[in-house]
């Protein structure tokens, strides 16, 4: 057992220390300095284990101070009157039933493990369990003091707070058995996440985390805290099935070998949908010349990539909206609730706009089917004739992420309408007028990152640190709007302005950097 904790510890480090100088090696002046090995350089050795300790303890409470702060401390800005310890709890309760089946670190799929099992035989059931402990002593240490910081902040028992990290932790064994379980009866992993019936239930969790606390429907705290404290008996039961079991090395075989081969029909399905998406049943033809042609071209021949998606989540949005109405209806205050949930919940629809954005699937359609081969033309990157291009480009995925957006626009307008009250009107005017700067503004994003980075190599492989972090940081900074309590006419405003000036500075960066950024890359 201490053979294999200590093959384990030193497996994640190594994989950890190659990640980060994998990323450090990114950036240019940083580069030329390191080594191609740190054996040898002890001093370069001990900043990149201090980055890699910085790195695991940051990792430990970041998550748990999203979690609380965020994801639970977020209702507090939907519910007026619901008590603020009934609140915690109920969120806890809900977010945590979801957390059992959607979250838990048991068979997980990661290198080091591949490594472990298959290349260094380390035994498979003490390697499972030393993993799957120690992410429970993470979830132990990483909670504890940020539910009680948090908890006593909203009145909630201190003993309670105290019982939460082992109640999640004890938890999680009740997944870990039913897979165990599962895959003695069927022969089949059913892991976290696989299932369209997971993320239906996932969806459902999120709603109703939304919904109760916005329309103030409160839950009985004793309850719900009881429905907690509940997974330590259970828990503790589904240990025995855990550590008793012995097949561990024919289920995580099993485990690695098929995530390695949905990763593979994965990335094959995404790359064989945009080229058999191509509408080759006829001739395609068009009127226009230049740049317009090349752009007219792509677009009809990628329609079905391209504007079938957005068709059918505009029918989505239509139907929910329909459904939305109907429910209302036959509810007395119903429809007041949901216009005072929407008007507060407008900053959080901006991620939602962003999830529904087809950016990134129309940039990478666009590498795949025609600027794999352009760029190899030395006139498709001169300075005027990219941002030619971009303009072109940009008018059709607006055009394209409009359709949807202004039918969520047009769906959540709906919901705010009240018969006879001319404030309503104004108020759906406003937040039709702000999905679709929100939409714009992701369709600009988008094809900015495409252009300045070009995140893509000849593989069609995303390799570009630069181009993640810049992923990272647009979801940090949407995930912080979320939280922020914005009038809704302010916010519209605000999105419109911000839509014109961005397209005006993107359009600079382009025509400035872009015939340097926008090439081939190995």
């Amino acid at each position: 057992m201490f053979k294999t904790l200590k093959m384990m510890l030193k497996l994640k480090k190594t994989y950890r220390i190659n990640t980060i100088l994998y990323i450090l090696r990114q950036l240019p002046l940083v580069n030329r300095i390191l080594p191609p090995s740190l054996t040898g350089h002890k001093i370069l050795s001990a900043i990149v284990t201090l980055i890699l300790i910085i790195w695991e303890i940051t990792a430990i409470f970041a998550g748990k101070l999203i979690y609380y702060f965020g994801a639970i401390g977020y209702t507090r800005q939907l519910s007026d009157n619901i008590p603020s310890d009934v609140l915690f709890v109920q969120m806890l309760f809900i977010l945590t039933i979801g957390g059992l089946f959607m979250n838990v670190d048991f068979l997980n799929y990661r290198k080091d493990k591949y490594y472990a099992m298959m290349i260094f035989k380390l035994n498979a059931k003490e390697y499972t369990l030393l993993d799957f402990c120690s992410s429970l002593v993470k979830i132990i240490v990483g909670t504890l003091p940020v539910a009680i910081y948090m908890g006593l902040l909203w009145n909630v028992p201190l003993w309670f707070l105290i019982l939460i990290p082992f109640s999640v932790a004890l938890g999680k064994f009740i997944y870990a058995a039913y897979v165990l379980s599962s895959f003695d009866r069927t022969g089949v992993v059913h892991y976290a996440g696989k299932s369209l019936i997971s993320w239906f239930a996932a969806l459902v969790i999120i709603l109703a985390a939304i919904i109760l606390p916005a329309f103030e429907i409160e839950l009985p705290r004793e309850l719900c805290m009881g429905g907690i404290l509940i997974l330590i008996p259970v828990g503790l039961l589904c240990v025995k099935k855990v550590l008793c079991y012995k097949d561990y090395l024919k289920i995580n075989k099993f485990m690695l070998n098929q995530v390695d081969m949905d990763m593979a029909k994965a990335k094959n399905r995404g790359d064989n949908t945009i080229t058999s998406s191509l509408d080759e049943g006829s001739l395609v033809t068009s009127n226009k010349k230049g740049f317009e042609f090349l752009n007219d071209i792509f677009v009809k021949r990628h329609k079905k990539i391209l504007w079938k998606p957005a068709v059918n989540l505009t029918i989505m949005y239509l139907a929910l909206a329909l459904i939305i109405n109907v429910g209302l209806a036959f509810l007395p205050n119903g429809r007041l609730a949901c216009g005072n949930m929407i008007e507060k919940m407008i900053p959080y629809f901006v991620y939602i706009v962003c999830i529904s954005n087809r950016g990134m699937y129309y940039t990478r359609a666009l590498f795949i089917n025609c600027d794999h081969s352009m760029l190899t033309f030395s006139f498709y990157k001169k300075r005027n004739n990219v941002l030619k291009l971009f303009i072109i480009r940009l008018r059709e995925i607006v055009k394209i992420n409009l359709l949807p957006a202004f039918a969520l626009g047009l769906a959540l307008a709906s919901c705010v309408f009240m018969p006879g009250d001319i404030e309503s009107v104004k108020k759906g005017l406003v937040i039709i007028l702000t999905i679709v700067a929100e939409s714009t503004v992701f369709s600009i994003h988008c094809l900015m990152l495409y252009y300045l980075f070009q995140p893509y190599n000849v593989n069609t492989e995303v390799k570009n640190v630069y181009y993640y972090i810049a992923i990272f940081l647009t979801y940090a900074l949407l995930y912080v709007l979320m939280f922020q309590r914005i009038p809704a006419l302010t916010f519209g405003l605000a999105c419109l302005i911000f839509s014109v000036v961005y397209t005006v500075i993107t359009c600079i960066l382009v025509y400035n950097l872009a015939p340097k950024t926008f090439k081939l890359k190995d």
